[in-house]
């Protein structure tokens, strides 16, 4: 049996790791002026964005229609100049997909399927499309989840040092961490939504094109694909 002052000396050294983490993770989102956790960097951001673009384009292939893809990176870099992290490599693509669908990875890519395509019928549409994209990138939603889910790991790991017995569960507790920060929350929706209206405003598109867009709603994911159901 492990003595009672060992397990508090455990505690106290797995509350004050976490509590170090939170602290030094904690900043305040220039897009959204929002305190958020961020466990990841930018450049970690990027390089994480650049290796799953490389994946999505093997997967799904671009649709093979130079003009198309022109037209659709000068909506989106357009948009991404008026936001707040127009340094990042920004990349705008349309996918060879039926399916109706946009997403957005980490660092900056962002994607259209060609579905999507064949029911907008203006440009401020496909605008609204990408700002609210866009919008998930600049509020690091998908950096918060994972950041989020860290922690969890963090605050497992923190478990098992004061009940080393926990070990036995780690796979599965990590399986289940990893599917309870899957998908976009519903406040990360309308943040990404408003996002994407501000930026559509500041270029100058009619901002309500936008409902017409979001009658119908996604199920959001971070990194995977999101099909259109009716609300």
């Amino acid at each position: 049996m492990i003595p009672q002052r060992m397990i508090q000396r455990r505690s106290a050294v797995a509350g004050f790791m976490a509590a170090l983490l939170v602290l030094a993770a904690c900043a305040t989102n220039p897009a959204t002026g929002k305190r958020q956790i961020a466990l990841i960097s930018e450049e970690q951001e990027i390089a994480m964005g650049r290796e799953a673009d490389q994946q999505v384009q093997q997967q799904l292939g671009l649709y093979p229609d130079q003009e198309l893809q022109a037209y659709v990176n000068r909506v989106g870099q357009k948009l991404a100049a008026a936001s707040e992290r127009p340094n990042l490599p920004w990349t705008f693509r349309v996918v060879d997909d039926p399916v109706v669908n946009a997403f957005a990875l980490p660092g900056g890519h962002i994607y259209v399927t060609r579905g999507l395509l064949t029911h907008l019928t203006s440009e401020a549409e496909l605008a609204s499309v990408i700002g609210h994209e866009i919008g998930h990138v600049t509020g690091r939603h998908s950096v918060e989840q994972m950041s989020k889910a860290q922690l969890a790991q963090i605050g497992l790991i923190a478990g098992m040092i004061v009940k080393p017995e926990l070990a036995r569960y780690g796979d599965l507790a990590t399986q289940g961490l990893q599917l309870l920060f899957l998908k976009y929350s519903r406040d990360d929706e309308r943040q990404a939504d408003g996002l994407g209206l501000r930026y559509m405003y500041q270029q100058n598109y009619d901002p309500r094109e936008m409902p017409a867009v979001f009658s119908t709603r996604v199920a959001w994911t971070p990194f995977g694909m999101k099909r259109i159901s009716s609300i």
